[in-house]
């Protein structure tokens, strides 16, 4: 069963039809490259997958589950959508990063809050305050494992302003695997780096790819994608133009219009 599972996905900003009848399935630990122009629609495809936008069409369904059905309202409410949200981490383009709190903090934050929710207090089988040490203990000990396994074992007490770009990044990454989200996905996680930056977040990418994390990737990096994917997308005027295997759709592509698109990279 494939983990992730969309159909027949749209989404309009007033006239404007950014995304349609988008279809496409993702087997767990398999990485997924979405490519195209800008304006062609894969921003909008992750705020939708990552419930920062309501799609206006389609199903989303995640292990089997069905958490967005654009015809059944109660998938459609707040309290629902939040924790949907769980089940996708996704890495900004600017980082995101809390600048008031250090590299540790940042990734500690969201599992913090998570801890004192009622519905994990209720998972706990005892009231939250009575495992708050030991639950925080655990949060605090995750988050330094994920940023030294990242190469920022020495950044823990740093701000964002004292990182690198590069390094600031990797700790956007760190966050979002601190939650152990289903699906991992990425928004251009390079494209406000310097060049000589990009290699370091590439390269843990990569490695979170070897280690087999599902993953969906927006990236404008081409030879990245062909090395590290599974499978490619190639999305044009909101639409799925082509999809396969890296060697399929770089090496020999199907369609004119992602001739067009690759020439331009070759």
């Amino acid at each position: 069963m494939p983990v992730l599972e969309v159909t027949n996905l749209g989404k309009s900003f007033g006239s404007a039809e950014v995304l349609r009848d988008i279809s496409f399935t993702l087997e767990r630990g398999e990485a997924l490259s979405v490519i195209g122009s800008s304006g062609s629609g894969k921003t909008t495809l992750l705020r939708c997958l990552n419930f920062l936008e309501t799609p206006d069409k389609g199903l989303i369904r995640v292990q089997g589950e069905t958490i967005f059905d654009a015809a059944d309202p109660k998938t459609q409410r707040e309290s629902e959508r939040r924790k949907k949200r769980l089940h996708f981490g996704l890495v900004f383009q600017n980082f995101n990063l809390f600048p008031q709190y250090t590299a540790l903090q940042n990734v500690k934050l969201a599992d913090q809050l998570l801890a004192g929710s009622r519905a994990r207090a209720a998972e706990c089988g005892v009231p939250y305050r009575e495992r708050r040490g030991e639950l925080l203990a655990g949060i605090d000990a995750k988050a330094r494992d994920i940023l030294t396994q990242i190469g920022l074992g020495d950044k823990l007490d740093l701000y964002p302003h004292q990182l690198s770009g590069g390094q600031q990044q990797r700790v956007a990454i760190a966050r979002a695997l601190a939650l152990e989200p289903d699906i991992l996905c990425f928004d251009e996680p390079t494209s406000a780096l310097d060049p000589e930056l990009t290699g370091e977040v590439l390269k843990v990418i990569r490695a979170l790819a070897e280690r087999r994390t599902t993953m969906i990737i927006v990236t404008h990096e081409m030879q990245f994608a062909r090395e590290v994917s599974g499978r490619v997308i190639f999305m044009d005027d909101g639409v799925i133009v082509e999809q396969g295997e890296p060697e399929a759709v770089f090496g020999s592509p199907q369609q004119e219009r992602t001739r067009q698109f690759l020439a331009r990279y070759s």
